[in-house]
């Protein structure tokens, strides 16, 4: 067996360091920056209170973000990207906003799984969704008849990758929002 080769493979972790630093000083860092996206509220509604939301967006099991109470009928895409899923009942949507970033919109407490009497789904077949772009049609009647768990909508924001995780969110607190209007967080200053 040969050991030609040991004092290259000892010396790699040094090549490869040394490499990065090479290439971050020439400015050809491939792995570009995370920028936040803007993300708008997907329908007219009141941002809840943490005390008064629901327990998903409390978590961030699924992602930072907040909770609306619905006032409005149509809930709208709140960002432009690839439509990764959407459940059969309409009640979850997710969204790949870029590599760093997917947005998840959770109806409820994600419960139902084939139908949801308040939902009509309006973009079964999409593929890329722009902002702005009608997602479903709400039947606030409908909505108001089930438990009060099942009324709210939770925006959440996933970092996909490492640096995204490190990006500091500031969602808006209280207020009433306006479909395809308000901004819901804010880049620092």
């Amino acid at each position: 067996m040969s050991t030609d080769n040991v004092d290259t493979v000892d010396k790699l972790p040094t090549l490869c360091h040394y490499t990065l630093k090479i290439n971050a000083i020439r400015g050809s860092n491939s792995v570009p920056q995370p920028q936040l996206p803007s993300i708008y509220a997907p329908i007219t509604g009141r941002v809840q209170s943490a005390r008064s939301a629901s327990a998903i967006p409390g978590s961030e099991l699924l992602g930072r973000g907040l909770q609306l109470s619905i006032t409005g009928s149509t809930l709208y895409a709140p960002v432009s990207g690839e439509l990764l899923h959407l459940s059969q009942s309409g009640d979850y949507i997710a969204i790949k906003v870029n590599e760093h970033f997917s947005l998840q919109l959770i109806l409820g407490n994600g419960e139902h799984y084939l139908t949801h009497d308040a939902l009509k789904v309006l973009c079964r077949h999409a593929k890329q969704v722009e902002q702005g772009t009608p997602l479903m049609f709400v039947n606030l009647p409908r909505l108001r008849s089930l438990p009060q768990s099942q009324q709210g909508l939770s925006v959440l924001l996933s970092a996909l990758t490492e640096q995204a995780c490190e990006l500091p969110i500031h969602w808006q607190q209280t207020g009433r929002v306006v479909a395809n209007e308000t901004c819901l967080n804010e880049e620092p200053e």
